[in-house]
């Protein structure tokens, strides 16, 4: 299915059969859905996947209650955006979730240098899920484990990857106008098929390296724009007393993020009870 964005200027359409051909000749089975407007794909992606025997990969034109990481909105205008969402049914062998997070991360920063940037490292990595391009935000992913209701130990996760391809005809809303960032700028010219490439390349990218754990994490570090960095540290728990800047120094062999304080005191934080942000000087 196509369909053009003449309101924004926009004729980058969604096309599922060249989806489809360039993961077929990378030797990849995935179903893919196309939608031209939806709530959230992760919700569509994982209800899909229910009956499905092989990964399903839902592509929306516009979200209207896309989600980040606790809860947040993801700002998903129709035309400019590629939004999707890949259910893996069975996942019980994959590593855990913030592996496959780390993973999703590597694989959109390669397919966004290779197809946006004709290979110049250009996509930069934030702990743990974003991907900037000259500091500015360009992609979020949230990555969700389920359980089977037949077989607990079968496990299946969506992994939702929504990345801000060309600049909003409208702009950002104002709360993230400063930090929200876009591949492509209006005044650029459009690139027609872009998004069908790019979501092409990002799945052959990611099941490179979901299986590949350790060259992932090679990458994963090389590409991170925190190492060597001071950060403020805002924490998800109550009454924590740990200090509230620290400076990068790596990247741990289970994706979490060592730190050292100014009191010599290190740290390695997991993403589940800390966020950073980076603080620039």
């Amino acid at each position: 299915m196509e369909t053009e964005y003449e309101d924004i200027g926009y004729t980058d359409a969604i096309n599922v059969k060249d989806i489809e051909e360039g993961l077929r000749n990378a030797g990849l089975s995935v179903r893919v859905y196309y939608k031209e407007e939806t709530g959230s794909t992760n919700e569509d992606a994982r209800r899909l996947s229910e009956t499905s025997d092989i990964p399903v990969l839902v592509i929306a034109n516009m979200q209207k209650k896309g989600r980040g990481r606790r809860g947040r909105d993801f700002f998903s205008p129709a035309g400019s955006g590629l939004y999707m969402s890949l259910a893996i049914p069975d996942a019980s062998g994959l590593i855990k979730t913030v592996k496959v997070t780390a993973a999703a991360a590597v694989a959109v920063a390669r397919a966004v240098d290779e197809t946006v940037f004709f290979g110049e490292e250009r996509a930069l990595i934030k702990w743990v899920n974003d991907i900037y391009i000259d500091e500015k935000k360009v992609c979020g992913i949230l990555t969700e484990a389920f359980l089977s209701p037949d077989d607990k130990e079968a496990a299946y996760m969506v992994i939702g990857i929504g990345i801000n391809v060309y600049e909003p005809g409208d702009g950002f809303p104002q709360d993230i106008q400063k930090k929200a960032g876009y591949l492509i700028s209006a005044g650029e010219s459009v690139k027609k098929g872009l998004r069908n490439r790019l979501a092409a390349e990002v799945i052959k990218q990611l099941f490179r390296y979901l299986y590949t754990p350790d060259k992932c994490l090679a990458v994963y570090r090389k590409k991170s724009n925190l190492i060597g960095c001071r950060i403020t540290i805002n924490s998800f728990v109550p009454d924590d007393k740990r200090p509230a800047q620290a400076k990068v120094i790596g990247i741990d062999d289970e994706c979490g993020l060592m730190v050292e304080y100014e009191d010599g005191q290190k740290e390695t934080l997991t993403s589940g009870e800390v966020s950073v942000v980076k603080t620039i000087i």
